[in-house]
């Protein structure tokens, strides 16, 4: 098995966009729906990639499997544990359905990072902790389950209790993409930048 077979992208999906009040991930930039911009772009990162959703729901990803929440309203660690039960691969590298200009590069150089000896790889951007921009090992699967059981939806509390990096710096890769990559769509003003910065 190679190493890409080893890994699944995933692009986590299950919120209910209460900020945006409407599907953030069906939103269009360019005229493409944000989570087929997103997709396309994970898809040079894995050939084995997943949504973390109901159903599909852009006619472009009916093709694509769809997990949808084993543990409802859990967030993005609910997401991250569905796909680990569901899947086979030892690694996930995952993005949010509200990240409109992820950049492949980015999740590259968080890959290059992996070895025995590391569960989870979380980018800091400019002192932000990214957990649904980073990669995690399918070890991590048995203590999320058990957070998730006891209430506990915080990935930075799974996390502080495996081994973890904490990259900052992103060697070849120039600020504004950067910027662009770890930019989040929650909220209609969000919306409005994202279609000024699709037109640079």
């Amino acid at each position: 098995m190679s190493k890409q077979e080893k890994l699944c992208a995933v692009i986590l999906s299950g919120g209910g966009s209460t900020r945006m009040g409407e599907d953030k991930s069906l939103l269009t930039l360019q005229g493409q729906p944000v989570i087929v911009r997103i997709f396309n772009e994970m898809r040079k990162v894995s050939n084995q990639l997943v949504v973390n959703q109901e159903g599909p729901r852009a006619e472009e990803l009916m093709e694509t499997e769809h997990i949808a929440d084993l543990i409802k309203d859990s967030g993005p660690l609910g997401g991250l544990h569905t796909v680990m039960k569901q899947r086979e691969e030892e690694w996930f590298v995952v993005t949010a359905c509200d990240t409109p200009f992820i950049r492949a590069e980015v999740f590259e150089q968080l890959l290059r990072l992996r070895n025995p000896d590391i569960d989870a790889i979380v980018p800091l951007y400019k002192g932000r902790f990214q957990p649904t921009s980073a990669v995690y090992h399918r070890r991590m699967l048995p203590l999320i389950e058990s957070s998730l059981k006891k209430g506990e939806r915080k990935v930075k509390m799974v996390l502080d209790q495996v081994r973890t990096l904490y990259p900052e710096s992103f060697s070849g890769i120039e600020e504004d993409a950067l910027s662009a990559h770890f930019f989040n769509m929650n909220t209609p003003e969000d919306y409005l930048k994202a279609v000024e910065l699709a037109k640079k």
